[in-house]
């Protein structure tokens, strides 16, 4: 990690700091330029960080706070500054702008206690805000127009430009004749918009499930496929979600799909299909964080259509990321469908 030094009187010292919210590794690199300062600075040391990105990550302030407490033992300030709106936004939300900024007048204790009450109060709610583990964008606004969501949806993983993996799929029927079969297949992404699930081999019973793992993989498409509102907030696992209604453009056998999309994560969290005959799937999605990516972990399906229930459950696993895909993968597929 390298920090950029700018020389003030002799017993100052300002360090800076440029960070993502997608670094994994903020808290270390945070942690480490605190302690750079402290063991060169001989009085008022100040760090100051530039951070990037769509929302601000709960672990991040966290760090933030700590490396404050520990410069102003000395004296010293950790300043952070925006560059993107969201970052901003979260900051101005709990108060934060005002607790890391310079200068760190001398003459603070001299204001109206007020004015340090404020900061005080500021740097306590973020610590709480951190503590539990709740990320600040998550109260930020968010956007309504579907295609500002979509596209933060898309750009959720900015420097991601391909990746493949595997994935399996368990499928049961809970209504007779109660049958079961197992899909192994690979997935493949390519920016901008290529997604696309092949399966090793689809037996009889699981045909037309294995596009269900494909579409929604892919909102890229959606606009072009979809006619989309945005239909208010709705609650899911505690949380607000994103709630977008779809219609096909070309109507077929669905009446309409309804997405919830997670504003802290930019993830889709679950999208149920309503289809004309009263038949309906509903899927759930989990994430976990690859390589630094925020990658598909999981999918649930339950699926409720005339003459056949069944429940699926689907893993991803070996991910390799930013790989060479061959663009006939997406070719041949749409030349299938």
């Amino acid at each position: 990690m390298s920090l950029l030094k700018f020389p003030m009187d002799h017993k100052q010292q300002h360090d800076a700091l440029r960070l993502h919210s997608d670094d994994g590794d903020a808290r270390l690199k945070i942690t480490a330029a605190v302690d750079a300062l402290l063991a060169t600075a001989n009085d008022a040391p100040r760090l100051s960080v530039v951070l990037a990105g769509d929302r601000l990550p709960s672990d991040t302030v966290s760090a933030l706070i700590t490396g404050l407490r520990r410069l102003r033992e000395r004296g010293g300030a950790i300043e952070v500054t925006p560059a993107d709106d969201a970052v901003r936004d979260g900051l101005a939300l709990t108060g934060l702008n005002h607790v890391f900024a310079f200068p760190l007048q001398p003459d603070e204790i001299a204001r109206p206690r007020r004015s340090l009450l404020s900061r005080l109060a500021a740097a306590s709610f973020a610590a709480l805000i951190a503590l539990v583990g709740i990320p600040v964008s998550a109260a930020a606004e968010h956007p309504t127009d579907p295609a500002a969501i979509l596209m933060k949806v898309q750009e959720r993983n900015p420097t991601l430009s391909s990746y493949q993996g595997r994935m399996h799929v368990d499928l049961r029927l809970t209504s007779f004749p109660f049958l079961r079969q197992h899909l192994d297949g690979t997935t493949y992404f390519k920016r901008p918009s290529n997604y696309e699930v092949v399966f090793d081999r689809v037996p009889s019973l699981a045909k037309g499930f294995d596009r269900m793992f494909a579409d929604i993989g892919d909102p890229a498409s959606w606009e072009k496929r979809f006619h989309i509102t945005y239909e208010g907030e709705r609650e899911y696992n505690g949380r607000k979600d994103l709630e977008l209604r779809m219609v096909q453009r070309v109507r077929g056998m669905i009446d309409h799909e309804t997405v919830l999309v997670d504003p802290s994560a930019w993830t889709i969290d679950s999208i149920r299909y309503d289809y004309y005959n009263g038949g309906q799937i509903t899927m759930t999605q989990t994430f976990r964080t690859i390589a630094g990516y925020s990658m598909l972990a999981e999918q649930d399906a339950e699926i409720h259509i005339p003459y056949a229930k069944a429940v699926a459950h689907g893993t991803y696993t070996d991910y390799k990321t930013n790989v060479a895909v061959d663009d006939a993968i997406f070719t041949k597929s749409e030349k299938k469908n």
